[in-house]
């Protein structure tokens, strides 16, 4: 929940737990922000794959307890299945061991899940209800920083990609708004290795972070 005595909060959103999260979490404790990683508990940390000619590799999570420490670790589907494809009970096994899973390993219950390739219906929203996940994060971006009443069908901000993120971050701080203002961005760490714009994430935090009246906090801590 947002302190009381903030009307802005700023939080972030990253997927797959690839070995580029590792370069991302320096930045995101260097500038004090808070970040929620949803992962896949089920895949292969050997598997490589190419992101625009650059390796991707998932980390060993197991191994990975002290790089997450600081932040909210959220459920992504055991497989990377896309949910809105499968049958029932593959359905409710995709979401209920990743749960499990990345519960026995870093030691707290997910409540938050981002849908893989964003995909989702009303089946999957009610089978993370009975797994007690409480939101579900989209790949629609909304350009806005409205609260939003339907937490399992959550609409971000922006990806860090989108070209109206800096006019969206400057529209952000000079907002004077009595409204709850959330700030959400998302992507894949990845990214900044296959796009070479490691830059952008940190002009990015340079300009959104260290502000006192905003609130820097994982999804639960904000959307929750």
């Amino acid at each position: 929940m947002i302190p009381e005595k903030f009307r802005k909060a700023v939080t972030f959103s990253y997927d797959d737990g690839n070995t580029q999260d590792i370069r991302l979490i320096e930045l995101l404790n260097q500038y004090h922000v808070k970040c929620t990683f949803n992962l896949n508990s089920g895949l292969n940390s050997s598997d490589v794959w190419y992101y625009k000619n650059q390796p991707v590799r998932r980390l060993n999570l197991p191994e990975c307890t002290e790089l997450y420490k600081s932040h909210e670790i959220a459920v992504h589907g055991s497989f990377h299945r896309n949910m809105t494809e499968l049958d029932s009970p593959t359905l409710h096994e995709e979401i209920f061991s990743d749960r499990d899973r990345l519960a026995e390993i870093f030691g707290t219950m997910p409540v938050g899940m981002a849908y893989p390739y964003g995909s989702y219906h009303q089946a999957v929203m009610q089978v993370l209800q009975k797994a007690g996940i409480r939101y579900g994060r989209t790949v629609c971006a909304s350009h806005s920083f409205q609260k939003q009443s339907n937490l399992l069908a959550f609409q971000p901000t922006c990806h860090h990609d989108d070209e109206d993120l800096f006019q969206l971050a400057d529209k952000f701080l000079n907002s004077d708004s009595d409204d709850i203002q959330i700030f959400y961005i998302w992507g894949h760490s990845y990214e900044f290795d296959g796009n070479h714009n490691w830059d952008r994430i940190e002009k990015f935090l340079d300009k959104i972070a260290g502000k006192s009246d905003i609130f820097y906090g994982t999804n639960a801590e904000v959307l929750l």
